[in-house]
């Protein structure tokens, strides 16, 4: 099908140069005597809107409709116009026409039920993506403030995450996690260590406005090895309106007893079109609780600091960003064992050996980890053609981990310096005969060293990958179609040291391809149907290809395979959605994936011993699997202040060539929450006060046997019980917003089947997180 829409892009591009010829003077008269009109209706009842507005941006003319919803556009020339309607209680609306003659054009707009003043309904109308799309914003994201970036994506149906103890979560889209899900913070794609399980993004969640999430095969813009999908972490814009302004932040939490604080100031010169922003963040927590003992060593520490610049004209602009990220986290002592017949016994304890007392103290194991980010950004608008956009980004990663058992003073075990540089052309065109797109091309040159006297578990490497892209959107009326394609050429220089043969420099080369189709279609009555069918491949990471050695803050010992080849992904998703109702929104999505040479990391039966200990031992193993699964979520407002919201999602994989099960794949799980919305109470200052009450169930992962998980079988379903509460408070000017959020109110001891240490050690207990935010 992708195949048949470049000749009709071509045809379309054609026709519309023949069309410009005529437009720019082939006809001796420009005809600029065109009538633009119609009705301005509700897409729902088709009553006329009275006193509508409606705006050509081109023109910046404007005009209002009548008592009857009709609305004029006199003397207009011919060309393309985009047309912005707007009406009190309904959701905003951006129409393209094109005039060659006297056109009648009707409007429809749909009603935005996030107006209603006493229930926040969550459903959104469906106008862009056609690949199922979520978004943590606003008073969601809010309550996840203070938690790891792996932590608050969890918030969203059809995503998890993967865990390393209490301390390290990295998000799981679909079951599918690592290299495969691209995260872009603030446009610049997060390259760093991220091949381990346990090094969780080194990104603050605490900088970002919004965080949307791609799921399914989304690697025609981003690269083709994002199989699972695309997590945008996105600041808010730079301020457009002179002054300063800013907010401090105070979060706290009773289980490890964190403190956070977190502070920002941004303004705009008045005389000179720049803009600033500055913040920073700082964490400290101690050992976290399970319920019924200490979880020794657990501590974590955390310093971060982000500025920004940004200069913007009419027709060109320029950002510049930099962010520095540094932590410090302990790991889990009961489970870095000093001998075999320990470790034995250690596996699937009901409480570990080794408890201890709270203590803020970060002894070994732990690791250190630094990351920069540097990224310059530019845009110039091409005329009427559309804009440019050069993005460069670099980046460097340190890396230490400090074992327990080779206590050799300060110098860490391991210690890996990443430093990559990134590049992204993009040229996105106006509408051309209702298609638009963007076509591109991105590198990225990464150098990965160790140091010398250090645990060579990562090789000296080299990656250069060159990719072009291009992504073309057609729509007109209620439907829309999107299609692109994108190949990456990617080689990689590995350098490492083998006893018995000394220094070996094997080199690959891959060549990956991604092409998506997709399609929207608005079926009216609130409905909107959705469906995209997506190939991508992911070419293997170094680590995955020669891993070696005790992979210490994950507690095993790792082994690479050379002999592995790119992963080859075939995705469809199909999504429903019902939108803009005054009582009811939701979506329903349904998935199908097909990987061939899908690479995982296999738990052996058989313990690794060595100098630093014993542990658990893992192989990378490759084979073709298949994932299948739903995702549904809904709002429905059963009173005007009382909110049922449902998150649910089925993951389901398999190996194929076995027909056996495997490793680490998301259980079921279903989240309920009832919120009641308290009505304004301006003499007492409250305002957006509001009470929610909720459970978390997650199912035992039964597509688990012998061979999946050889050294401990799946643990058991379990229920939290979980609860959120807000407010703000006026002080003349002066807002201040509260906010508590409990999580594991009963105090429920479990084991989390996606966590790394679950063979150690039980999860989190009751939690309280409490959060002050005074904005300046």
């Amino acid at each position: 099908m992708m195949v048949l829409l470049w000749p009709l892009l071509l045809l379309a591009s054609m026709a519309t140069a023949q069309e410009q010829l005529y437009l720019d003077g082939v006809e001796p008269e420009q005809d600029c005597g065109l009538t633009l009109s119609g009705k301005v209706l509700d897409h729902d009842t088709r009553e006329p809107l009275i006193g509508a507005t409606i705006y050509i941006e081109e023109l910046q003319r404007g005009t209002l409709s009548d008592e009857y919803g009709n609305y004029h556009f006199h003397h207009l020339c011919r060309g393309s116009y985009t047309l912005q309607i707007t009406y009190i209680g309904f959701e905003t609306e951006r129409v393209a026409v094109r005039m060659t003659t006297s056109t009648v054009r009707n409007l429809t707009l749909h009603v935005d039920a996030r107006q209603l003043k006493q229930v926040v309904i969550t459903g959104e109308r469906l106008q862009e993506q056609v690949q199922a799309t979520e978004t943590l914003a606003g008073r969601e994201l809010e309550e996840t403030r203070g938690l790891s970036l792996g932590e608050s994506l969890k918030k969203l149906t059809g995503v998890s995450s993967v865990q390393t103890g209490p301390t390290v979560s990295k998000p799981v889209i679909h079951g599918l996690f690592g290299n495969r899900v691209v995260i872009l913070n603030n446009g610049v794609r997060h390259e760093s260590q991220q091949w381990g399980n346990e090094h969780a993004p080194e990104i603050d969640p605490l900088n970002a406005q919004q965080m949307q999430v791609v799921k399914g095969a989304a690697g025609v813009r981003y690269g083709s090895d994002a199989i699972g999908g695309i997590v945008l972490v996105e600041p808010k814009a730079l301020p457009d309106s002179a002054g300063v302004r800013g907010e401090l932040s105070l979060i706290g939490s009773t289980n490890n007893r964190m403190g956070t604080v977190a502070g920002m100031v941004e303004g705009k010169f008045s005389q000179l079109p720049l803009s600033w922003r500055l913040h920073t963040s700082a964490k400290k927590a101690g050992s976290a609780q399970a319920p019924r003992y200490n979880l020794d060593n657990t501590g974590f520490e955390e310093q971060n600091l982000a500025a920004t610049l940004g200069y913007k004209q009419e027709r060109f602009g320029a950002e510049l960003y930099y962010s520095y990220f540094h932590t410090k986290l302990g790991f889990l002592s009961s489970a870095h064992i000093g001998n075999l017949t320990d470790l034995a016994n250690a596996i699937g304890r009901e409480r570990p050996e080794e408890t201890g007392s709270f203590t803020y103290t970060i002894a070994r194991p732990y690791q250190d980890v630094t990351h920069h980010l540097l990224k310059a950004r530019a845009f110039y608008k091409t005329g009427e053609a559309g804009e440019l956009q050069f993005t460069y980004g670099l980046q460097q990663n340190v890396r230490q981990e400090y074992d327990r058992h080779r206590n050799t003073g300060d110098r860490p075990q391991l210690d890996l310096d990443m430093q990559t540089h990134t590049t992204e052309l993009v040229w996105e065109h106006k509408p051309i005969a209702n298609i638009s797109g963007t076509i591109g091309a991105s590198t990225i040159w990464q150098n990965n060293t160790y140091a010398a006297n250090t645990r060579p578990l990562l090789p000296y490497f080299i990656n250069t990958t060159i990719g072009a892209f291009a992504s073309e959107r057609w729509r007109k009326d209620n439907l829309q179609l999107e299609a692109g394609i994108r190949y990456d050429n990617k080689s990689l220089d590995i350098k490492r040291w083998n006893r018995t043969e000394g220094v070996l420099r094997p080199s690959y080369t891959f060549h990956n391809f991604a092409g998506s189709f997709g399609a929207l279609y608005d079926l009216g009555y609130h409905f909107t149907l959705s469906g995209n069918i997506s190939y991508a491949s992911r070419a293997p990471h170094s680590y995955e290809l020669f891993a070696n050695g005790l992979h210490n803050s994950a507690a095993s010992f790792e082994r690479g395979n050379p002999e592995l080849v790119s992963e080859d992904a075939w995705n469809t998703v199909a999504t429903l959605n019902y939108h803009s109702n005054l009582r009811l929104n939701g979506e329903l999505s349904l998935y199908f994936n097909t990987i061939n040479n899908y690479i995982y990391l296999q738990i052996a039966p058989d313990y690794a011993l060595g100098i630093g200990g014993a542990y658990l031992q893992a192989d990378y193993l490759q084979a073709d699997a298949r994932f299948w699964g739903a995702d549904l979520s809904f709002d429905y407002a059963l009173t005007n202040r009382l909110m049922l919201n449902n998150k649910t999602s089925l993951v389901y994989a398999k190996n194929r060539e076995t027909d056996s099960y495997l490793p680490f794949i998301t259980p079921g799980r279903t989240d309920n929450t009832l919120r009641y919305s308290f009505e304004d109470r301006t003499a007492s200052r409250l305002l957006g006060s509001y009470l929610a009450l909720g459970g978390l169930y997650v199912g035992r992962q039964s597509r688990s046997d012998a061979q999946s998980d050889p050294v401990l079988a799946a643990p058991d379903a379990y229920f939290l019980l979980h609860a959120e509460a807000g407010t703000q408070l006026q002080f003349g000017k002066q807002r201040v917003e509260l906010g508590l959020v409990g999580s594991n109110l009963l105090n429920t001891s479990y084991r989390d089947y996606q966590n790394r240490l679950r063979y150690f050690a039980d999860e989190m207990g009751r939690m309280i997180m409490f959060r002050i935010k005074v904005p300046l």
